[in-house]
């Protein structure tokens, strides 16, 4: 895929190539001066125009630095906050009796359904 630059310097090669073929020798001294200028002027520009973007994305790489930080502060200090550890751990002992309540009811369950299968087999 051709860059903007090569896509440029292109036809400007093309376009010198065809306005040398029918001019006088300062016609063509001149349109080759044009031509430099021209692609000087486009050299700058692409150049300008990566420095403006190496920029942009320097700045936004510190910001997001900055943010990551701020928020890893912040994470931190919640933590820390006793009325967080208060709530962590009522919901990890709430947590640990769910856990009791689900083996026991799948334990009588078992029971039931085993005493249901003897029942069966009896008859």
């Amino acid at each position: 895929m051709p860059t903007p630059n090569r896509t440029t310097a292109t036809a400007l090669a093309l376009g010198l190539t065809l306005a040398v073929g029918g001019c006088s020798k300062t016609d063509q001294q001149k349109v080759q001066a044009d031509t430099n200028a021209t692609a000087q002027d486009v050299k700058a520009t692409t150049q300008a125009a990566g420095q403006e973007v190496k920029a942009d994305a320097r700045k936004l790489g510190q910001d997001i630095k900055a943010a990551g930080q701020d928020t890893g502060k912040d994470l931190k200090a919640i933590g820390k906050d006793p009325e967080v550890k208060k709530a962590a751990n009522e919901l990890k002992a709430s947590l640990k009796d769910l856990g009791a309540a689900m083996k026991d009811a799948s334990k009588k369950h078992k029971a039931e359904s085993d005493a249901a299968t003897n029942a069966t087999e009896k008859k």
